[in-house]
C-alpha cells in the first residue's frame, strides 16, 4: 500500500495542476542534477554491476520530458546564476556526471547533444592516469565472481553478510554493506584498507578481477585523458578528486594535494581552467571548504537534495538525483523534490 501511494502522487499532483504550479514557484532556482553512468543494456558484456545504471533509454525519454519545463544551462553558467553575475534565466537546469566513466562520452553525450543539453563530467584524475577501477565497482565484480561456487566463499567470513539467494537480495546486501562500510570508519584510508583487503582476498580465490577487463568494459570503464583532451571543446571538466577518496576524512596536507593535483591534471589535459569541484561521496567538512576555497576552485557540490537559490553558498551547492521515473508527473516530481518529500512523509505515518 505504501509503495502504491508513492506511485500515485505524482499523478495525483500533475492531475489537480499542483506539479505546474509547484513548479512555477520555483522559477528562479537553479537546479543542478547527479547523475553517474549511463549505458545502453544491449551493449554486450560479461558482467553487470549490482548498483541500478541509468540506461540510454531513460536517460533520452526523460532529457525529452525536461526540456518542456526547464532550460538547459552548463554548470558554469548555473554558478554565474547563483554568484550573481550572470543574469538569472528562469528554470535553468544543469548535468554533472560523477567519476568520469566512459560510457558518459559513448553512451550519454550523443543523447545530450540531441537536447542540446550541456554536460559537465566531474573526474578522478588518479583512476584515469592508472587506469584503475573504482573500488566500488571492483569489490562489486570480486562478489559477483563468488556467487557460482559457495564452496570458494568458505574462509571468507566477510561474505556471511551477502545473501547470495538471488541477485535482488544479493543487490540489497551489496548496497547495505557499502553503506554501512562508508560510515563505520573515521577515515577513509582505515575504510579503504578493509575492503580492499578483503576485494583482494576475493580476487584471489576466484581467480580473476575487474582490472582485468576494464579496458573493454562498458559498465565500469573510465576515459582516458586522451578521450578527455578530444571531449573537451563540448564538455566541461570538474574535479572528483585524485582516487575518490571522501576528502572529508582524510588528513587536511592529504585533501589540498588531492585538490590541488586533481585541478592540475586536468586543466594540463584540457587546456581549460579548473574551477568545479564535486565532492567524493558528499564527503566535506567546515575545514574541507576553507581548503576548497583557497585552492581557487569557484563552486563545489554536494550530494545533499534540493534546489539553489541565487546568493547560495558556492561551495556546498546541492543536487537532486537524475530522476529514473519516465513519466511525466513522475520525472518532475523527482526532479522538483516534491517525490522526496512525499517518501519522508509516507516513511514517517508507515
Amino acid at each position: 500500500m505504501l509503495q502504491v501511494k508513492k506511485q500515485l502522487f505524482p499523478q495525483a499532483l500533475y492531475s489537480a495542476g499542483l506539479l505546474q504550479l509547484f513548479l512555477a514557484c520555483q522559477r528562479n532556482k537553479v537546479t543542478i542534477l547527479m547523475l553517474h553512468g549511463v549505458i545502453d543494456p544491449e551493449t554486450p558484456s560479461t558482467w553487470k554491476p549490482l548498483r541500478s545504471q541509468l540506461t540510454t533509454e531513460q536517460l533520452s525519454k526523460t532529457l525529452a520530458i525536461l526540456a518542456q519545463y526547464y532550460n538547459f544551462v552548463s554548470l558554469p553558467e548555473a554558478t554565474e546564476m547563483l554568484a550573481g553575475t550572470r543574469p538569472l534565466v528562469p528554470n535553468s537546469l544543469a548535468l554533472t556526471f560523477d567519476d568520469g566513466y566512459r560510457n558518459n562520452l559513448t553512451s550519454a553525450l550523443p543523447i545530450l547533444r540531441k537536447f542540446k543539453a550541456p554536460a559537465t563530467i566531474f573526474l578522478c584524475t588518479g583512476n584515469i592516469t592508472k587506469q584503475e577501477p573504482f573500488w566500488f565497482d571492483r569489490l562489486d565484480y570480486a562478489i559477483q565472481s563468488m556467487n557460482s561456487n559457495a564452496v570458494s566463499r568458505q574462509g571468507i567470513p566477510e561474505l556471511a553478510a551477502f545473501d547470495f539467494s538471488t541477485r535482488e537480495t544479493l543487490t540489497r546486501s551489496f548496497i547495505t554493506f557499502i553503506r554501512k562500510e562508508k560510515t563505520n570508519y573515521s577515515t577513509d584510508a582505515d575504510m579503504r584498507s578493509t575492503i580492499g583487503n578483503l576485494t583482494e582476498r576475493m580476487e584471489q580465490r576466484s581467480g580473476q578481477g575487474l582490472a582485468e577487463i576494464l579496458a573493454d568494459d562498458p559498465w565500469s570503464g573510465v576515459l582516458t585523458w586522451d578521450e578527455v583532451q578530444r571531449a573537451a571543446s563540448e564538455v566541461h571538466f570538474g574535479s572528483h578528486g585524485v582516487d575518490h577518496c571522501q576528502l572529508g576524512l582524510i588528513p587536511p596536507k592529504a585533501a589540498k594535494e588531492e585538490l590541488l593535483a586533481s585541478r592540475e591534471a586536468i586543466e594540463f589535459h584540457t587546456g581549460s581552467p579548473c574551477r568545479h569541484l564535486a565532492y567524493p561521496n558528499g564527503s566535506f567538512t567546515n575545514g574541507l571548504i576553507l581548503l576548497v576555497k583557497d585552492c581557487k576552485y569557484l563552486s563545489a557540490v554536494t550530494s545533499v537534495h534540493g534546489l539553489n537559490r541565487p546568493g547560495a553558498e558556492m561551495l556546498t551547492l546541492r543536487r537532486m538525483v537524475f530522476p529514473r521515473d519516465c513519466t511525466l508527473a513522475g520525472a518532475i516530481s523527482e526532479t522538483t523534490g516534491l517525490s522526496t518529500y512525499w517518501r519522508r512523509i509516507c516513511t514517517k505515518f508507515s
